[in-house]
């Protein structure tokens, strides 16, 4: 009895301990926030000088993006700690270059390749049409890089200057695609993958079905591949002013030419007229100081564009009062309900055209699209809305970033004009479903299913129980009423008969160029321009003003994203898969829920048409 009350004391003492460890805890977390909190705000907030007769640092690192992807809170902990950036927002360049080329305080631009992971081709020519425009304002462009690759060297090609490291190379290699196919890997493990589609060209799910690349896929593959790579050839051509044959040449004798040159890359750049100088960093270094000025520590006075976009504001001011042209960013994979990483969330996005619509200092809206499609549900859910704001008068222009394809075609048709660049990959008309089952896969382990269910229906979506025919009957009578609405959809958007949709429908991928000419989409042009179409469309004359309306996400959505962005990489699925397989399965499920969500919200317009390699 004596020792009860030592007993509780010792509990409540350790209780006491947890409790207060637990507050300094949180009290550290507290003060380590304030103080990312503070880091950021004094990196942002403050004044940012820009020194007379400068350099502007354009430093193209990590991945090209139209829209931040990364995950907010952690950009915020990498900026504040000085950590490497994973992506570079190709707004952010174009603005800082079109100010810096009437900026006196400003006298080169220069190009600096060093961290960059490379970019989608449309991307690449919007950046190298801000490299030819400020130039235009009579201002030199420097680039270097100790080598270059083919993304890198389609905007280095624009500049005034190309140097290149004396022990460095210019890849240019041309583009391909070479996806992975796993009927082989599939039938080994047990794998039943269910395919429900409609279209000769929709390849999304030939690698779960196939070994190799159809017919099909191959005909529209080197369609579209060979108009990317002319449009490349002619870009890097035009600047270097160079006979187009001339890179392709470079590319198809690479190896003949670099014996002819004793295994010289960076002389055989040179004699090739792909580079102007073969400079050592120092000499570089020295070419830039003549044409700006030199710091007190032996280098250049300079800034980058996140310095200088601090400097003058990273967006143009917005005025409470004026008429705006709302821009909305598509980019990512087109998902149900809630966002998750890398996504557009149907639901989230659709919210963001309401409130646009309901705004009434927004008279118009330019939708830029960077989206392969997703879920056909979550594409309607965003046309839907974008169909509502033309309806409250209020007109939609689309501009297609490098892809806008399958479902990020189907929500353009909800627009007043389309525009593209020669480089997007677009079109993609057609949806498929897929539902993986494993249950022989459990029955190599030794495991095994078996129960009872009340209707036919009962249990027959699980993925550890092979599919009723019956069911895949409906699924697939399902997918094809989808692909009939998406027919009618295009047809009325484009004012095409419905069988001359068809005929250029059936899951093709085509190139902008193409889809010019199928009259898919309007004209060519860029976020600029689809801001000046929608503007005349809405008769605002020219006291207007553009700005983009980002998405806000609720702290619970921004968790759940998180979580779930974590969980579906740890599904046990995936674990039986090679990595290049398991993506395609996260795909797929990061655009729905299709184990436990109603059979329509298995339905994709998808297009497997990222940047080619």
């Amino acid at each position: 009895m004596s020792r009860s009350p030592s007993r509780i004391r010792r509990a409540a003492g350790r209780v006491g301990g947890f409790i207060d460890g637990l507050r300094r805890w949180l009290s550290r977390l507290a003060f380590v926030g304030f103080v990312l909190i503070v880091v950021v705000l004094l990196r942002t907030d403050l004044a940012v000088p820009v020194p007379a007769e400068s350099a502007l640092v354009l430093k193209l690192q990590g991945a090209l993006v139209e829209q931040s992807r990364q995950d907010p809170l952690q950009k915020m902990v990498d900026e504040a700690v000085g950590a490497p950036v994973r992506e570079t927002r190709v707004r952010d360049l174009l603005r800082a270059l079109d100010a810096a080329a009437t900026d006196d305080r400003i006298k080169v631009a220069v190009l600096d390749f060093s961290h960059f992971e490379g970019g989608e081709l449309a991307k690449l020519m919007q950046i190298g049409a801000a490299v030819q425009r400020f130039r235009a304002a009579g201002k030199p462009v420097l680039a270097y890089a100790d080598e270059y690759s083919q993304s890198a060297y389609l905007v280095a090609a624009q500049a005034s200057e190309v140097h290149l490291h004396p022990m460095g190379q210019v890849g240019i290699e041309g583009f391909s695609t070479y996806p992975l196919y796993f009927r082989d890997l599939i039938e080994k493990i047990g794998l039943d993958v269910n395919v429900f589609r409609v279209g000769e060209f929709k390849s999304a799910v030939e690698p779960f079905i196939r070994n190799d690349m159809s017919a099909a896929s191959r005909e529209a593959n080197r369609a579209w591949l060979s108009d990317l790579w002319d449009v490349y050839k002619q870009s890097v051509a035009t600047a270097r002013q160079l006979a187009p044959e001339k890179i392709q040449r470079y590319a198809d004798r690479m190896a003949d030419l670099l014996v002819a040159t004793q295994g010289d890359s960076a002389q055989l750049a040179l004699q090739e007229g792909l580079v102007d100088a073969l400079s050592h960093r120092d000499e570089f270094l020295e070419r830039v100081i003549a044409e700006s000025s030199a710091d007190e520590e032996g280098g250049f006075k300079g800034i980058d564009q996140n310095g200088y976009l601090l400097a003058i504001g990273r967006e143009a001011p917005v005025d409470a009062h004026k008429p705006t042209v709302g821009i909305l960013v598509a980019a990512g994979t087109i998902v149900d309900g809630d966002p998750v990483e890398d996504s557009v969330s149907g639901d989230a996005f659709a919210e963001t055209i309401r409130q646009a619509r309901l705004d009434d200092t927004i008279q118009a809206l330019v939708l830029r699209i960077d989206s392969p499609g997703g879920s056909a549900f979550a594409s309607e859910v965003i046309r839907r809305e974008l169909d509502l704001t033309r309806e409250a008068g209020k007109p939609i222009v689309v501009s297609m970033g490098s892809v806008a394809a399958s479902g990020g075609y189907w929500i353009a048709t909800a627009s007043d004009r389309i525009l593209a660049s020669p480089a997007t990959i677009t079109g993609s008309i057609g949806v498929f479903g897929i539902l993986p089952t494993y249950q022989d896969t459990l029955e190599k382990l030794g495991v095994h299913v078996d129960g009872v269910g009340t209707t036919a229906l009962a249990g027959a979506l699980r993925a550890d129980r092979k599919l009723d025919p019956h069911v895949g009957e409906a699924i697939q009578a399902m997918v094809e009423r989808t692909y009939r609405d998406f027919l009618l959809r295009v047809a009325d958007a484009r004012q095409l008969p419905v069988d001359t949709v068809a005929k250029l429908a059936e899951g093709r991928v085509w190139s902008g160029a193409d889809a010019l000419e199928l009259k898919l989409v309007d004209g060519y042009g860029e976020v600029p321009d689809a801001v000046k179409a929608a503007a005349e469309l809405a008769d605002l004359g020219e006291g207007y003003q553009a700005r983009y309306l980002e998405p806000e996400l609720t702290l619970g959505q921004y968790l759940l994203a998180r979580v779930q962005s974590t969980a579906m990489g740890a599904q046990a699925l995936h674990a039986l898969l090679p990595p290049e397989l398991a993506r395609l399965v996260q795909t797929w499920q990061a655009a729905t829920r299709p184990l436990v969500a109603p059979a329509q919200r298995g339905i994709y317009a998808f297009c497997l048409c990222g940047r080619p390699g």
